[in-house]
């Protein structure tokens, strides 16, 4: 169980480090024509970002093949959602009002509960 959760962990790591990559080179970009489009999709930097996303995807499919999928899912969008809240916090100055604080603590421990309801209740 602890392979697949640091499966997890890296797929999430990789996954948003390429959409921070991402939305680093749409700063001050809003896409509005064909030629801002192709410009950000030719950028080194935007590819590089797609190859961590799918890499991340490749590291996902590792981790389903060694837990159950009810384990899988819960904890890598868990981790994927904590990272993605640090990465916004102190990479993109994102602002998090308390009700946002009330609501990312909820969502973590709704995970946490599926997580261990299902490694309860694993048949592997």
């Amino acid at each position: 169980m602890m392979t697949a959760v640091l499966y997890c962990a890296l797929y999430a790591l990789l996954n948003v480090s390429g959409a921070a990559i991402i939305k680093w080179n749409l700063k001050g970009k809003v896409l509005t024509s064909l030629n801002e489009w192709v410009s950000l999709l030719l950028n080194i930097q935007v590819i590089g970002a797609f190859a961590l996303i799918f890499l991340s995807m490749l590291v996902i499919f590792k981790a389903l093949s060694t837990a159950n999928f009810t384990f899988v899912i819960p904890v890598s969008a868990g981790i994927n959602f904590i990272f993605t809240v640090i990465a916004g916090y102190y990479i993109f100055k994102d602002q998090m009002s308390l009700a946002s604080f009330a609501g990312f603590a909820l969502i973590i421990s709704g995970i946490l509960l599926l997580s261990i309801n299902s490694t309860q209740h694993a048949t592997q």
